[in-house]
């Protein structure tokens, strides 16, 4: 039986590398990220960086990338005019497996292993704005469960709508974890 098992995966790799394309190219976008666990607002950011995509074959790819991303949390402040905000950035690598069932339209999910950067705590009032250095304990390493929908055009140009389901506690104190929504575009070069 394992030898049929061996086998089968042997030809499977086989087909999938006679018909393999390699491919690759820079993507930007926009974040909208909360932290779960807090009456946390959604706020702004940016992600762009670079992203890899082998395709086996027309059903299936693996697409890493490597990207930095702004992401954070609003904050209700209890006063109409004073907004404040946390900012934490990354550098995110998350690997994908894509599927394909139709045409350049693809539903990927996969792993995303992240890495604290940088973080500031933001308050304004009216016209003023004072910011700080964020917290001092926050885990430099952040898991998280990447989910979503795309769409590549036959002369490279993407498109991609995901879900980033963060599965670490961004503060070892605290139960909050990143939630972030990514929309961005991208343009692949094949190799």
């Amino acid at each position: 039986m394992k030898r049929i098992i061996l086998i089968g995966l042997i030809v499977i790799c086989g087909i999938g590398t006679l018909s393999a394309q390699f491919s690759m190219g820079p993507k930007i976008g926009l974040n909208v990220s909360s932290f779960s666990g807090s009456d946390g607002k959604y706020k702004a950011g940016v992600n762009v960086g670079l992203m890899a995509n082998y395709r086996f074959n027309k059903l299936l790819a693996i697409q890493p990338e490597f990207l930095y991303s702004l992401q954070g949390s609003g904050a209700d402040t209890g006063y109409d005019d004073v907004a404040a905000k946390y900012d934490v950035h990354y550098i995110n690598i998350p690997v994908l497996l894509k599927i394909y069932p139709w045409s350049g339209l693809n539903i990927h999910l996969g792993p995303q292993f992240s890495f604290f950067v940088d973080d500031k705590v933001s308050v304004k009032s009216g016209g003023t704005e004072i910011s700080a250095d964020g917290l001092d304990n926050i885990n430099s390493f952040d898991f998280a469960l990447a989910m979503g929908i795309g769409y590549e055009f036959n002369f490279g140009l993407t498109f991609d709508a995901r879900f980033n389901l963060g599965l670490t506690k961004i503060v070892n104190d605290y139960e909050d974890k990143n939630r972030v929504f990514m929309f961005s575009v991208g343009y692949k070069i094949d190799l």
